[in-house]
């Protein structure tokens, strides 16, 4: 047995390794036994305990420590606990002394500092409560007051400022959440910080702690989709080990699965590799045709069952592959009758597996396919029994018909893979797809796998042309049989023949009597063969019916036909690499795709629209033809058929330009009596100017018709209309400033927050174009005033009204920055003295100085800090520092003077230094300049907030408005009394707004002070040096709520980046760009003293405290605080009401509360789920 321990000894021993832990548990128990005094022991246990408290680094020492202490109090507990129990004979003990003076003890002292002013103790008295609970065992009761008071006081510390804090506070309340209650706060709370907490430590604590059950389950599904990877991974990891598959619906299946295979990380990649997909397999005993059906691999439409199958093979050999599979037959081919969807598809994906892995899987293939023609006979049989559903609408039917369409595109995927080196072979193939294709009950769908399979075996263009027009030719115009009854004269003449037939048989036999009786048997056998000759016509005649066939071709236009052979002729396009169109494709044009435009069945005219698209590929004289047809379609048809024009519109004028809206002849204008006399004295120069300016106002109205689209009411439109003009800006096709202004209105506006595929285009668009050279960036620059403009003067019902200003102006900025040109063009090197931002400087102080009072001043004096402005040009230089000086004097609102002032002193430093190569931003100034403007945004924000109430009217500066300075002064004099009115306003209510919301300075006590200085000088220590520290668990004062600064970030200020993006950009995402109209003023102060305010704040109001948990998830509609508020006000009843509450539901044996263990979910049955 070991020797007793000091509490002081082991303290220090415990902190070395946790190997010594249980030795110095037993020691110091038989100290605790011999001591008399309870008491006292347990203040010097506590006394030491204290010095862990204090350190807020994760050293190895202090974890130890707190380690030590937990499963020490729990010990005792236990031993005590088995004493009452013995001693009671199973008497309940509610009053709590069952667990232990000590435990009682620690929890009755974390509880109470839980909520102390240093961040260290708020975290190790969370971290501490944790450890006591997964101490004390799974079958632990606790008191009912102990249970409410840490199920109260961790609620509150899940709002902690402190990240950490708030991750303790997670898993202290792992215990306590009741999966059974539809309303339990703590899994409310677990779901709000998997949404919406910023810290991606807790929102893994909470993934770790949270309970799956119904309720539950669509969120831990979404941190699969977690912007973090490593929570993600742990999303996969926690759904393996706690989620059967079939609690899944079969789209969460495909959908995990195809998000996680499908990962940028290799890390996610791998967890749902061997993780996820593993579990499920081992679920179905490694069957992986189960598995398949689990995911429903007929109605999917994704890659998501050829990405696990290809992760599965990759784990066994292909001969251990090959060896395994026994679906087949002798004849490498798997039976009609065992062939089904899953089966058909693992033997495609099998085959194609092997295909990549060069000679060995050729090797291998060649046991899993049969011969060419063997195959082509398996093909046809199988094919044919999609004929029997043919014009059957029993549901039970189409479901097998749909089934087999499946398993026989699957089958001619494996066809692709067969080697086609055996002429016969490729014969019998070729024969095969061509009567596949003219099978009139072969579906539509399987065309495409067919044309593939065809254009493989047949490379020449012209001859691939001719045998599908001729296939076309066969679908549309089958070769049928025709029966028509004959007519009575001929009925009469088939009568009379078959009469005198009968005539001659009776006079050929008497005649054949006569001579045998004479015994003339030379004559008797030339008789006999007349009478046989006359009983084949009378056989002959009777067989005879009385209808006759005939086969004759008939023309069919039912859609069915038609929308084959549209896909066809679309299919066999698609492939052809000339650039003319034929006699054979004009004559399929004409008699097939063009009098498809005007069907009635909307997917003839989609696929007829389509057809028209590809030939105009081929031909330009045939697109500029029918392009204004493509025009007139994409406004008046249906929505899908105007997208496919849309889409078709697109791909001419990017492949030839806007010269396919080429105006032939001359248009007539519209004073044609006026100008007679002038247009007898033009030359034939002048015709020529003015058929090019006719020609190119045709262009411009195409495309302002085809922008006109941007505003569309659906979103598809809308997306390929954004789509479209983005390629043509980037391809150079169009340059228009005007067209940019309003993609980047569509970009930011809150109306599009859910069209994802617009957002994603257009936010690669952009960077890409305005760095592609010096021309795109003056494009862009040409259009940033008037984007702006356009936010300023949006009303205040307009969506617009609530993009922030200032992220779309640093937007703007960075793509104008010269220093992000991947290349330079040689025309720009030529000026090497003049950039982007040097005009634009220019522009900005010009609209400032033309309206000083106009809405949007204050961001475009920020705008002018932001630019990087080049110096080599002095005489620049030196206009700028005037405009700043006349800036300065016309500008009367306070804080767009201060930067104007500060542009004007970065100017005048630049002018004086004559030194380096810029000036440079805001965001390359020192931290004074970002501090300055941090501490003021409050002010600024509320600032405007006041002018967009006091501003009603419209104002519409653009660059012509800098050669009407006179008629601006004029309008000024008018308006002056008005504006001085006005800003009388709003001094008085800034005044007002100082007076009633300036900060009450905090006190600050030396123990913020001194617990830093010896947190300094303790370093890297791996033991806990003593120290007073009595001070860092003082109770919290009640300082007044105004005391309390904001810690959220400023409107207008620098936005946050994620670690990921830091390197490629600083601006928001168009989701991010919400304006704010917080309210309310703060003085100038240190980063030092506004981190210990915040302290300090916490410390004044616990309930109160501002955790920043706004990450960007969409209709996240839990109100965490209101959750807790309540929380709060239902634990000062705890005497009453909820003490009653827990005693009469959640009693346990012994009357104690019974911590609940998270039970491992996969073995759950599906109706729990």
């Amino acid at each position: 047995m070991g020797k007793s321990k000091t509490i002081h000894e082991a303290f220090v021993e415990c902190q070395t390794t946790t190997a010594v832990h249980t030795k110095l548990i037993s020691g110091l128990k038989k100290t605790y036994d011999k001591t008399e005094d309870k008491d006292t022991f347990h203040q010097e246990f506590l006394q030491h305990l204290k010095y862990a408290l204090i350190v807020f680094k994760r050293e190895p020492a202090v974890e130890r420590v707190l380690e030590f202490a937990a499963k020490f109090a729990a010990s005792v507990t236990d031993e005590e606990v088995a004493v009452c129990s013995a001693d009671d004979e199973g008497e309940a003990e509610t009053s709590g002394k069952g667990m232990g003076d000590l435990l009682l003890f620690v929890f009755n002292f974390m509880l109470k500092v839980h909520g102390a002013r240093d961040r260290a103790v708020r975290f190790r008295s969370c971290q501490m409560i944790n450890k006591l609970l997964n101490s004390m065992g799974q079958e632990a009761d606790i008191d009912d007051d102990l249970y409410t008071r840490i199920y109260d006081g961790m609620l509150i510390r899940l709002r902690d400022v402190e990240a950490l804090v708030r991750v303790q506070a997670v898993l202290a309340l792992a215990r306590l959440q009741d999966p059974e209650d539809a309303n339990c706060p703590v899994i409310a709370a677990y779901m709000y910080l998997l949404k919406c907490d910023l810290s991606h430590d807790v929102r893994r604590a909470a993934l770790v702690s949270i309970a799956p059950s119904a309720k539950t389950l669509p969120t831990i599904l979404t941190t699969t989709r977690d912007v973090k990877e490593s929570v993600r991974k742990l999303a996969y990891e926690i759904i393996s080990e706690k989620v059967h598959i079939r609690a899944l619906t079969i789209a969460q299946r495909v959908k995990l699965l195809k998000h996680g295979l499908s990962d940028r990380t290799a890390a996610v990649k791998e967890a749902c590799a061997t993780k996820l997909l593993q579990s499920w397999l081992r679920t179905f005993d490694g069957n992986v045709l189960d598995f398949l059906k689990c995911l429903d691999v007929e109605n999917s439409t994704d890659d998501t069952a050829e990405l696990a199958l290809n992760v599965i093979f990759n784990k066994v050999s292909p001969a251990e592959l090959v060896d395994n599979f026994e679906l087949l037959n002798e004849n490498h081919v798997i039976p009609a009758a065992n062939l089904t969807c899953e089966g058909a598809l693992y033997w495609h994906h099998l085959c194609a597996f092997l295909k990549t892995q060069g000679a060995t899987g050729e090797v291998l293939i060649d046991n899993l396919v049969p011969t060419v023609s063997a195959f082509c006979e398996y093909l046809q049989s199988f094919v044919k029994t999609l004929n029997t559903a043919v014009g059957d609408a029993n549901e039970t039917v189409v479901e097998e018909l749909l089934k087999n369409e499946f398993i026989a595109e699957q089958l001619l995927h494996i066809a692709s893979l067969l080697d086609l080196s055996d002429e016969v072979g490729r014969k019998r193939l070729d024969s095969t797809i061509q009567e596949m294709l003219i099978a009139p009950y072969v579906p539509s769908p399987l065309v495409k796998q067919l044309v593939e399979l065809f254009n493989r075996i047949h490379t020449n263009d012209e001859e691939r042309i001719t045998i599908m027009a001729e296939i076309i030719a066969d679908v549309r115009e089958p070769i049928t049989t025709v029966e028509v009854e004959i007519s009575d004269e001929e009925k009469r003449k088939k009568e009379l023949k078959l009469a005198s037939i009968r005539v001659q048989l009776n006079e050929t036999r008497d005649t054949l009597e006569d001579l045998v009786a004479k015994q003339d048997f030379g004559k008797a056998a030339e008789y006999k063969n007349m009478l046989e000759d006359l009983e084949m016509s009378k056989a002959s005649l009777m067989e005879q019916s009385n209808v006759s066939t005939y086969e004759k071709k008939e023309e069919k236009s039912d859609p069915a036909t038609l929308v084959k052979c549209m896909r066809i002729a679309s299919e066999m396009m698609q492939q052809l690499s000339v650039n003319k169109l034929n006699p054979t494709l004009q004559t399929l044009i004409d008699t097939l795709v063009l009098p498809g435009i005007q069907n009635q069945d909307p997917a003839v005219r989609n696929l007829a629209v389509n057809c028209i698209g590809l030939a105009s590929l081929l031909s330009k004289t045939f697109a500029c033809q029918q392009l204004l047809l493509l025009m007139q379609i994409s406004q008046v048809d249906q929505e899908t058929i105007k997208v496919t024009a849309l889409q078709a519109v697109f791909d001419l004028l990017h492949l030839y330009g806007l010269e396919a809206f080429k105006v032939d002849g001359a248009v007539p204008s519209a004073s044609d009596d006026d100008a007679d006399s002038e247009e007898d004295e033009e030359d034939q120069g002048e015709e020529g100017d003015k058929e090019e300016k006719q020609n190119k106002t045709a262009a411009n109205s195409a495309v302002a018709i085809l922008s006109g689209l941007l505003d569309s009411e659906s979103s598809e439109i809308r997306t390929v209309a954004a789509e479209g003009m983005a390629k043509l800006l980037l391809a150079g096709r169009v340059s228009s400033p005007k067209l940019l202004r309003r993609l980047l209105i569509l970009w930011h506006n809150p109306t599009t927050e859910e069209d994802l595929h617009l957002r994603q285009c257009l936010g690669a668009f952009f960077p890409v174009f305005a760095m592609a050279g010096r021309s795109q960036q003056e494009c862009v620059e040409q259009a940033f005033l008037p984007t702006l403009q356009t936010l300023f003067e949006a009303p205040t019902t307009s969506p617009l009204a609530s993009i922030n200003e200032n992220n779309v102006a640093t937007f703007l900025v960075h793509l104008t920055d010269h220093r992000n040109l991947k290349m330079a063009d040689s025309q720009d090197t030529v000026v090497e003295d003049s950039t982007v931002h040097d005009s634009l400087s220019l522009k900005i102080c010009n609209e400032i100085l033309v309206e000083p009072d106009a809405p949007g001043i204050r961001t475009l004096c920020k705008t002018l800090n932001m630019l990087a402005v080049s110096h080599t040009n002095q005489t620049l230089m030196k206009d700028l520092s005037l405009l700043a000086g006349q800036m300065i004097d016309a500008v009367e609102e306070k804080l767009s003077k201060k930067q104007l002032v500060k542009f004007q002193q970065t100017v005048e430093k630049a002018l004086n230094s004559g030194a380096g190569a810029e000036i440079k931003t805001d965001h390359e100034m020192g931290a004074s300049s970002q501090e300055d403007e941090g501490v003021n945004s409050q002010e600024e924000d509320t600032q405007d907030t006041k002018d967009t109430q006091d501003t009603q009217e419209q104002h519409t500066g653009e660059e012509g408005k800098s050669q009407e300075v006179e008629e601006e002064e004029t309008k000024s004099q008018e308006v002056e009394e008005e504006d001085k009115l006005v800003s009388q306003e709003t001094e008085e209510t800034e005044v007002t707004s100082e007076k009633s919301e300036s900060p009450k300075p905090v006190e600050e006590e030396s123990i913020v002070e001194e617990s830093t200085s010896k947190r300094k000088t303790r370093g890297r220590s791996k033991k806990i040096q003593e120290e007073s520290s009595e001070e860092r668990f003082a109770a919290p004062e009640e300082d007044p709520p105004t005391t309390r600064k904001s810690t959220r970030k400023p409107r207008g200020s620098k936005p946050s980046v994620s670690s990921s993006s830091q390197k490629k950009a600083t601006f928001k995402t168009p989701a991010e760009t919400t304006k704010s109209t917080r309210k309310g003023r703060t003085t100038r102060t240190s980063k030092k003293s506004v981190s210990e305010d915040i302290d300090s704040d916490i410390l004044a109001s616990p309930e109160t405290i501002a955790v920043p948990m706004k990450r960007n998830i969409k209709k996240t509609k839990v109100n965490l605080a209101a959750l807790l508020s309540d929380s709060e006000s239902d634990a000062e009843n705890v005497g009453t009401n909820t003490a009653t509450k827990h005693r009469t539901t959640r009693a346990t044996r012994r009357g104690g509360r019974s911590l609940r263990v998270l039970a491992d979910l996969s073995n759950t049955d599906d109706e729990e789920f």
